[in-house]
């Protein structure tokens, strides 16, 4: 069973989502429940932490949060709304953008990053021709780039500099919502410090809600208000973070807290990084 989720003051709902894949073994086919009856919510300015082992279905459940996926049963909402057609949808993806977790591969390597920026702008028919350089260099400069990164190829870029050309992609539309998908998990600790508190500066700045999928605990006690905590397919533990970590009811929960050895000690120098 899932713990109860409330949400009357969510922005970006996903109620009773089930999600089930055909898998085909020696001959037989079978279904799998990725996702199983799994609802979420944030609520305007809230940072929710998504956590839980690769395969849980924290992916999946994003995906089917901006469309990437449907759901075999449930619904999105946004704004209190079913997201139901395909005019929906692409109002909800203009207000809720997703960043991908590899800054590599998530860049098209052909196009050059003033280009990459301003695609989105040109999909979303906003702002004139003539007004997008100056509104790239500015979301260069907000993420914490030079106006300059703009004449260069995704190659020339380290993989820290590329993740925030990811965010700042992400942020071309002004969205109100960010989904990101464990987008420090390639990074080193320092650039991982260094990315979180961009997203910390941004989300004040912005007035962002974000949606924070990571298998790293403690990039999740940094970063998020709430987190909800995912077993095979469930969620099986939520609430506020600290209450979470401090006093974990869940098996699993406290499985993952033992998992790392001092992550009191990791926190701390994450921080100090940052």
């Amino acid at each position: 069973m899932n713990a109860a989720v409330s949400t009357s003051a969510g922005v970006l709902e996903a109620r009773n989502i089930v999600k089930t894949f055909s898998v085909r073994r020696e001959g037989r086919t079978r279904e799998v429940r990725a996702v199983n009856d799994v609802s979420v919510a944030v609520a305007p300015g809230e940072i929710v932490g998504l956590v839980g082992e690769s395969g849980c279905g924290k992916t999946t459940l994003s995906r089917i949060m901006i469309g990437i996926e449907q759901p075999t049963q449930g619904e999105v909402r946004y704004g209190g709304k079913p997201v139901a057609d395909r005019a929906d949808w692409a109002a909800l993806r203009r207000s809720v953008q997703y960043v991908f977790q590899d800054p590599f591969t998530a860049l098209c390597p052909t196009m050059r990053i003033g280009k990459a920026l301003a695609e989105p702008l040109a999909i979303h028919g906003l702002c004139a021709p003539s007004e997008r350089d100056g509104k790239v260099a500015r979301m260069l400069e907000m993420v914490g780039l030079h106006p300059d990164v703009a004449r260069r190829m995704p190659n020339q870029l380290s993989g820290g500099q590329r993740q925030r050309v990811n965010l700042a992609r992400a942020l071309m539309v002004e969205p109100k919502i960010l989904i990101c998908d464990e987008i420090v998990s390639g990074l080193d600790v320092s650039v991982q410090a260094q990315v979180l508190q961009l997203l910390l500066d941004l989300k004040q700045r912005l007035d962002l809600s974000l949606i924070f999928i990571s298998h790293d605990l403690r990039v999740i006690r940094y970063l998020c208000d709430r987190v909800l905590v995912m077993y095979l397919g469930e969620i099986v533990e939520q609430g506020e973070t600290a209450s979470v970590f401090d006093n974990p009811r869940h098996d699993y929960t406290r499985t993952l807290l033992a998992a790392i050895p001092d992550h009191s000690r990791a926190l701390a120098a994450m921080a100090d990084n940052a």
